[in-house]
């Protein structure tokens, strides 16, 4: 799993703040909650040894390296060891998938038992091929982990501890692991952002059978974007629920926002961001994300406006189907703020 380490321009006085932007999509299992909260602690920490081989090598430096310009040196240093070539990933392919979803979930249960050692590969009645296949990636880590360790893994624990300011966009966590982080982290800031689940919804279909695998494969639902759409609102839901909660328990450290007022208001909302960090908004900041922000409005693609939502028999279903996600966030499907207690109802 890789988080994009997205060093927000500008700094923090001391003590060091931490900022998660918290995506929700899907409810994990308890030992990926208490991974992902072990990970991210780590990660914002600069505790780098303790990092996942495969967040060390993963192609997405590569890929995605507009979005790491403060671990630059770090990406650099991989490619100069040809640390990025991905051999390692590609040899359960055949059997995991190459992303999460794309086998049945018994299957990816196997996975996880077998690449974490958690049991023996005969438990579970796997075939001769399939162990071999777990013991030749462990190998192929254990190799490029001793040369990461030697070559560049200081140079990544310098360029996230030389930054007060520290931010992590997390797609598949969920608010279960928060609560530990910000028990540990008292300089921690959550940022929990939700979308419109028909965008939410229509995004994965867009973005092709990988995005979405067996979760909705057999729901039963004819339409994928139904299925799709409930089971975010599904997620989504409880982890209001859970936010709500921690709100209570540790007040002033979490904001809510959704991603449609974002791209109506980015210089409010950033502002916004900026106050919870108690710290002014640095003016190259504001011009990057305005900039940013009027490119995606002028996209046909980038849904902003709630009103045209309920023009389709599916887009009726997924209302029908997300009633709670609607009254938990307090905006009615049409864009309109639910007031003074009121609920949205299946009509």
């Amino acid at each position: 799993m890789l988080c994009r380490i997205n060093m927000l321009n500008g700094g923090l006085r001391s003590p060091s703040a931490f900022l998660v932007f918290l995506y929700v999509y899907r409810r994990l299992p308890q030992f990926e909650i208490d991974a992902v909260t072990d990970f991210l602690r780590n990660l914002l920490t600069a505790e780098v040894d303790k990092l996942p081989t495969a967040t060390l090598l993963h192609r997405f430096w590569y890929y995605f390296h507009r979005h790491h310009i403060s671990t630059t040196e770090f990406r650099v240093c991989l490619q100069q060891h040809h640390l990025l070539n991905g051999r390692c990933f590609a040899i359960t392919k055949s059997y995991c998938g190459s992303r999460f979803g794309n086998k049945p979930h018994v299957q990816i249960q196997h996975c996880y038992h077998l690449l974490t050692s958690k049991t023996n590969a005969t438990t579970i009645n796997a075939m001769i091929n399939i162990t071999q296949i777990f013991d030749q990636q462990r190998s192929c880590f254990q190799y490029y982990r001793q040369r990461v360790d030697v070559n560049c893994a200081q140079v990544l624990r310098q360029c996230i501890a030389a930054r007060q300011l520290r931010a992590v966009k997390v797609v598949r966590a969920t608010m279960m692991s928060m609560g530990p982080l910000l028990q540990a982290l008292p300089a921690l800031r959550i940022i929990h952002l939700v979308r419109h689940p028909r965008s939410v919804a229509r995004s994965r279909i867009k973005f092709g059978s990988f995005s979405y695998g067996q979760y909705t494969a057999h729901s039963g639902t004819k339409s994928r974007v139904v299925a799709e759409a409930f089971l975010y609102c599904n997620q989504v839901a409880n982890d209001i629920r859970i936010r709500l909660m921690l709100e209570r328990q540790f007040p002033g450290r979490i904001m809510f926002l959704t991603y449609e007022d974002i791209v109506a208001n980015p210089e409010q909302r950033f502002r916004d961001i900026y106050e919870l960090l108690d710290e002014p908004i640095p003016p190259v900041t504001l011009n990057k994300m305005q900039t940013m922000f009027d490119k995606a409005r002028q996209k046909a693609n980038t849904t902003t406006n709630w009103e045209t939502f309920m023009q389709s028999a599916i887009d009726k279903k997924i209302i029908n189907n997300c009633a709670e996600f609607f009254n938990l966030i307090g905006i009615a499907p049409d864009g309109s703020p639910l007031k003074n207690g009121n609920t949205w109802s299946v009509r």
